[in-house]
């Protein structure tokens, strides 16, 4: 009891009503365990001073302090049982001290076994008296000749959604490695327990790493779940190595000895209730709850952001490679005048896009984000399959724009006079001598075209509003994620429907600052009730067959 209570720098406090351990998880261990049995840390320490400590080290694996103990200096150390071993010259049996054989040698390493595969982290609890000429800074004469008093099992389970999220973590492609400074049967334990020990994993301790070359390691990564009897210099090793074979590399850590290796990974988690200074200092994230469920959960909101991301570029790039395609395909190729003016083109980016894009990027999480592999560090924004969608829908929507604007007589004003007609059937645009009226015709197919403009405008800013449903997501139907699941997509899309009626309806009405109508600023003109049935129609048609893509996408990818 007395080495649990002295050989420690943890306490125990009243705070707000509840007890709570200040200090190392191991440590406030031992505190609560020599307090139930014996009395608190504060009063046997005042009773106890203490005259040196040797703080705990990753090589040695122990701590030892000197205190004054029935009226003499006692060492006082505990530590991993493993390099103790040597330095133990007596144990106690039946109340005596006698010396260590190899039956206690035996005892003690069946115990250690016995509790390392419950999971329990193992701790040997040793003491001896120090002679009045021995020398207190000499910490090897210091920690020898010691007195075996005992083991004890710490246990640190897992949280039980840790298992879940490492699940989880699983089907996203997303490899969980174990790197712990506990021994390899502990480890195991509680690597099975949380569901990271597959039939096919390999496990490596430090002494075995410390034998490996760089080559052999990297072979050895692609199976190892796990590393135990690590040190921080090990750790960094492996964060270096897996880096570069070409792995994202998130390292979660706690202690001081921790920093090297949480700087040096991509993404450095430190502990915000367990974790130093140092360790969150050099991490590039602080988990305030110590929770692995954190991480996963984040992850999963990182996916879902990217897709966003993605739906968001998605949509405006095959907006602009649209509007691009049609002015060229119009003026360049087929030598009409433009189908719609710089104005158009602005009230559609800045009016009609604008409201629809933004509610992309609040689009919840899909149900199946964490059951896709992560994407290559090298994949560009949009990737293949965006850029093959882009231009896909992109042509859809030129060629029903394209439609709509010639069957509605667009192309007439650059054509000849009274193309394509005769004094028979449109006598009305000829005079007495059989020339073409060209006052006449020239009214006539202003008229038209400003109909065709107009027709133009309602249809290209529908195919957008329909081709923003389309781009909730690159392979769910519409109908599969709800239409109307996402309520800012519905509501951009009515509001967006709204201003187009308005805007087209009321082409007469008079722009107080700029004093001139509606429709002279915009060059539309109102439209009437089939010419609307039209425009929805044809700009329908970019929904469907996007609707029918990824039928085909689905059912090519349920069949290979």
């Amino acid at each position: 009891m007395a080495c649990s209570l002295l050989c420690q720098n943890s306490n125990i406090r009243h705070i707000d009503n509840e007890w709570k351990g200040i200090g190392n998880p191991t440590d406030i261990a031992s505190a609560v365990f020599g307090w139930k049995m014996l009395e608190s840390v504060d009063t046997f320490r005042r009773k106890h001073p203490r005259f040196k400590e040797f703080t705990f080290d990753r090589n040695r694996k122990r701590m030892t302090t000197i205190h004054e103990y029935e009226g003499g200096r006692w060492v006082f150390s505990k530590g991993a049982i493993g390099p103790y071993l040597s330095r133990i010259t007596h144990v106690v049996e039946n109340g005596r001290v006698v010396p260590i054989g190899d039956t206690h040698r035996d005892r003690i390493g069946e115990v250690n076994l016995e509790m390392a595969t419950q999971a329990l982290r193992v701790i040997a609890l040793t003491a001896r008296p120090l002679s009045g000429e021995e020398d207190m800074e000499d910490i090897d004469s210091v920690e020898s000749g010691l007195i075996f008093l005992g083991l004890i099992g710490i246990m640190d389970p897992p949280r039980p959604e840790v298992a879940g999220a490492i699940s989880m973590c699983d089907a996203a492609g997303v490899r969980v490695m174990m790197i712990t400074g506990d021994q390899q049967m502990t480890a195991m334990a509680i690597g099975d327990e949380i569901g990271i020990i597959k039939d096919d994993s390999e496990f490596v301790t430090g002494r075995q790493l410390q034998d490996l070359t760089d080559d052999e390691l990297d072979l050895k990564l692609e199976k190892v779940v796990m590393f135990s009897r690590v040190t921080p210099d090990q750790k960094l090793r492996i964060v270096t190595r897996l880096q570069s074979i070409g792995h994202v590399v998130a390292m979660t850590g706690d202690g001081d000895n921790d920093a090297p290796a949480l700087s040096r990974a991509n993404i450095g988690i430190a502990m915000g209730l367990a974790g130093t200074d140092v360790a969150r200092d050099a991490a590039d994230m602080v988990l305030k709850d110590d929770n692995f469920s954190s991480i996963v959960d984040s992850i999963e909101e990182g996916r879902k952001i990217y897709l966003n991301i993605r739906n968001f570029v998605r949509y405006q790039i095959s907006t602009n490679v649209a509007a691009l395609l049609l002015i060229i395909i119009a003026t360049f190729v087929l030598g009409w005048k433009l189908p719609m003016t710089a104005t158009q083109l602005l009230v559609i980016n800045i009016l009609m896009d604008g409201p629809p894009a933004l509610a992309l990027g609040i689009e919840k999480r899909h149900g199946d984000v964490m059951n896709e592999p992560p994407r290559a560090l090298t994949e560009p924004l949009p990737n293949v399959m965006d850029k093959r969608v882009i231009g896909f829908l992109g042509c859809v929507m030129v060629l029903g724009t394209l439609a709509i604007f010639s069957l509605a007589g667009g192309g007439l004003v650059s054509g000849e006079d009274c193309a394509g007609i005769d004094a028979v059937s449109s006598p009305e645009f000829f005079l007495d001598t059989g020339q073409c009226d060209v006052e006449t015709w020239d009214n006539y197919a202003q008229s038209k075209f400003e109909y065709a403009r107009t027709l133009a405008f309602a249809s290209f800013i529908m195919f957008q509003l329909f081709n923003v449903v389309n781009s909730r997501s690159i392979d769910k139907s519409a109908f599969e994620l709800g239409i109307f699941q996402n309520i800012f997509i519905s509501a951009s899309f009515a509001i967006s429907l709204i201003l187009l009626v308005s805007i087209v309806h009321n082409s007469y009405a008079v722009i107080p600052i700029l004093g001139i109508s509606v429709g002279s600023f915009l060059s539309t003109i109102p439209l009437q009730l089939s010419d609307w049935a039209m425009v929805f129609l044809v700009a329908s048609s970019v929904f469907w067959i996007e609707e029918f893509r990824k039928f085909m996408f689905k059912f090519r990818r349920a069949n290979n």
